[in-house]
């Protein structure tokens, strides 16, 4: 009868054991699970590049640009865009004021042409970019929006957007790349890095003033060269440097300056962080269940000895 109470002691011991490890066990799996599926469905959910692209032509036919310039470029910048498959939406010159910038990042724009004046400020390494809308004093903060001339215009002051504006502004820009087109728009990169901590993946711009003509055809080269011919951005930009006799001194120049050796198609769709995804969400489900029948197997083991005991003490009752 002791050695008969010692074993069922034991028995009963090791049931406390194997129970103890089911339960962690338990948890444990429904902890991965849960996590693993939580960042799964985080990464699928986040912010995908966009196929809309917009030329935001601030610029126009007014001076020093022409109707003709215009025209060409808008319609040589919208096929090449198409035929990269994008869904091209042109902002004509007289629509582009405050009102506008301040739903850029709303719209969901994968490239952004900036087909605008821009310039430095007289006492910072600041570049704003210019509207059309006349600057009225007290109108906005002065440190979103800012006062702005033209040499060959210098009674009329225009609202020109700072860098402060667009940190501040609703929206993300989704993987965006955005391509400015006006004289110092990357003299500095103060302005880029706004873009970019809002979303961007690229900025392009110029580090010194650009007439229009070269800047036009500087930029429809490099749609070319990223979104048709795969070309990566340290050689698109190359090419059009070394291939074009600018007559200013400013030169194209992208930020941030890390990318340069990536296509754009990879540096925007991200397409191995995707398919990394999708491999951890398979592992996932094909393992859980294998984890699942080793623990059904412990549980057995578990049980057993509670088992053996009802049947012993069965046996002592009949």
């Amino acid at each position: 009868m002791k050695k008969k109470k010692e074993l069922e002691a034991k028995e009963k011991k090791q049931y406390n054991i194997n129970r103890k490890w089911v339960i962690l066990s338990l948890i444990l799996t429904i902890l991965i699970i849960s996590v693993s599926l939580f960042l799964f469905f985080f990464q699928t959910n986040a912010i995908e590049f966009s196929f809309k692209a917009a030329i935001v032509d601030q610029l126009g036919g007014n001076y020093p640009s022409t109707p003709e310039y215009a025209q060409e470029f808008n319609e040589s910048a919208t096929n090449l865009l198409k035929t990269a498959s994008f869904n091209v939406s042109y902002h004509e010159s007289k629509t582009i004021n405050v009102n506008f910038y301040e739903g850029l990042a709303k719209y969901g724009y994968g490239v952004i042409i900036l087909r605008s004046h821009s310039a430095l400020r007289e006492d910072k390494p600041i570049v704003d970019f210019f509207t059309n809308e006349e600057f009225v004093v007290g109108k906005y903060p002065s440190e979103l929006v800012t006062a702005g001339y033209y040499e060959w215009e210098n009674t009329t002051y225009y609202c020109a957007i700072t860098p402060d504006f667009i940190k501040a502004i609703d929206g993300v820009f989704p993987k965006s790349v955005v391509i400015a087109m006006g004289c110092d728009s990357l003299k500095y990169d103060t302005m880029a890095q706004v873009f970019i901590d809002k979303g961007a993946k690229l900025y392009i711009g110029w580090t010194g003033s650009v007439s229009v003509e070269d800047s036009d055809k500087a930029t429809l080269k490099l749609l070319e060269l990223l979104f048709i011919e795969n070309k990566t951005i340290n050689d698109a930009i190359s090419f059009c440097n070394g291939n074009f006799i600018f007559e200013h001194p400013g030169r194209l120049d992208y930020f941030p300056k890390d990318v340069g050796d990536k296509e754009v198609w990879e540096l925007v769709l991200d397409s191995g962080v995707q398919t990394s995804s999708l491999l951890h969400f398979w592992e996932i489900i094909f393992l859980t269940p294998i984890f699942l029948v080793k623990e059904a197997v412990l549980i057995k083991k578990c049980c057993l000895p509670f088992r053996n005991v009802w049947r012993r003490c069965c046996k002592d009752v009949v």
